[in-house]
């Protein structure tokens, strides 16, 4: 017997309102164009934007610069949470340039003021352009305003581009009196960038925040999320992820990037490997990265105080611990692997041979090593095995 189900319900369930509402504007852009995407999520309070891994409110918008065709996500940001909803934003480098970018209006709130007060900047372009902003080469919308704090008598230009091309208009602003001393405005810089956790397991959620000095203008990556200069943002990364604070003012700017570091949950020996000796013991050639820094971290906790080894190698390939592990032979087993992280943030992996205890010794044993490694590997070199990474 079939079941029925009352009219009014049936009426509900027809008129339930989707997940989320999404809206992207433009749809199509050229890249290194801004869009804006909007999204009203009235059943969750937090969703988890991607790509980039940013939780954010359940209804908001965000600013983006997508360098190619890209489909946005919204997820329940809670965990295992559903796909609330989609947009594709398509980047097109071929698309029709339309009409160049032209500046209506570019005004300043004040044209004589005394040294530090401010003066507000607006302008409005017609276009859909992009505004270079001097003194400072700030890149703004546009149409947008900003607030200068001139020490000195100041022109300032404003100019407005997009492919098809642009112009350029300025506007004086005085400075009556002497300066008196003081410092100069600053330079926007990243006071602090930190995140809460450096390392977490898939699905584990971090809290990344930051200060930053001036007036300043805040663009995050992964992700191109432009924010404030003082705020915070949480993301759940699922693979391991260098995340990058560029900021900038009318003087300037800079980066930082800090490295969240997603582990694998790490392999548990069971009854089976403990009866089998050679799962047990699985040979460098057939571990993943996550397992060779297992291994390796282990092997170098357990190096004494001050000893040395000869490195290899430093790789951003996984598939070049095989070549490692093949050219070692039976001497597989004295390969450490380690993590390499360069001073721009990039993680790479190093390959080593063996601990020792003093350097004269270290090479020594290089000399004693297999012909096929130290043919494969003639620019080893020796190298404190530190606590950490290099």
């Amino acid at each position: 017997m079939p079941l029925s189900l009352p009219l009014s319900l049936l009426l509900c369930l027809a008129q339930a309102p989707p997940p989320c509402t999404l809206s992207l504007e433009p749809g199509e852009v050229r890249p290194g164009e801004s869009v804006l995407l909007t999204w009203t999520c009235p059943q969750v309070p937090q969703v988890r934007l991607e790509p980039g891994g940013m939780v954010l409110p359940g209804k908001f918008q965000v600013t983006l610069r997508p360098a190619y065709t890209t489909t946005y996500r919204v997820f329940d940001a809670r965990p295992g949470g559903a796909e609330l909803g989609k947009s594709e934003v398509r980047v097109t480098p071929g698309m029709a340039l339309g009409d160049p970018a032209r500046i209506c209006a570019f005004d300043a709130s004040a044209k004589a003021v005394l040294p530090g007060e401010p003066v507000v900047l607006k302008w409005e372009c017609a276009g859909s352009a992009k505004v270079r902003l001097e003194p400072g080469g700030l890149e703004l919308d546009g149409k947008s305003e900003v607030t200068v704090t001139p020490l000195e008598s100041t022109r300032y230009t404003i100019t407005a581009n997009n492919a098809a091309g642009g112009q350029s208009r300025t506007v004086e602003v005085s400075v009556l009196g002497r300066l008196s001393p003081a410092l100069p405005p600053a330079t926007a810089t990243v006071c602090t960038f930190e995140a809460s956790r450096t390392v977490v397991k898939p699905g584990e959620q971090v809290d990344l925040r930051w200060i930053c000095q001036g007036d300043a203008k805040v663009r995050l990556e992964p992700g191109g999320l432009e924010l404030d200069g003082h705020s915070s943002i949480a993301v759940v990364p699922d693979k391991t992820t260098v995340y990058t604070l560029s900021v900038s003012n009318l003087m300037g700017g800079s980066s930082r990037s800090v490295e969240v570091r997603v582990e694998a949950p790490r392999r548990v020996l069971t009854e089976k490997d403990l009866v089998n000796p050679e799962e047990a013991s699985k040979p460098l050639e057939h571990m993943d990265l996550a397992e060779a820094f297992h291994r390796g971290e282990t092997l170098r906790s357990s190096a004494p105080e001050g000893s040395w080894t000869m490195r290899l190698v430093v790789s951003g390939r996984t598939e070049g611990l095989k070549l490692v592990a093949r050219a070692a032979g039976p001497r597989a087993a004295d390969i450490l692997i380690l993590p390499f992280v360069r001073k721009d943030g990039l993680r790479f992996w190093q390959g080593c041979f063996g601990t020792y205890p003093s350097r004269a010794k270290a090479l020594k044993a290089w000399k004693g090593a297999p012909e096929p490694l130290r043919k494969t590997f003639q620019d080893a070199l020796p190298q404190r095995l530190s606590a950490g990474s290099d």
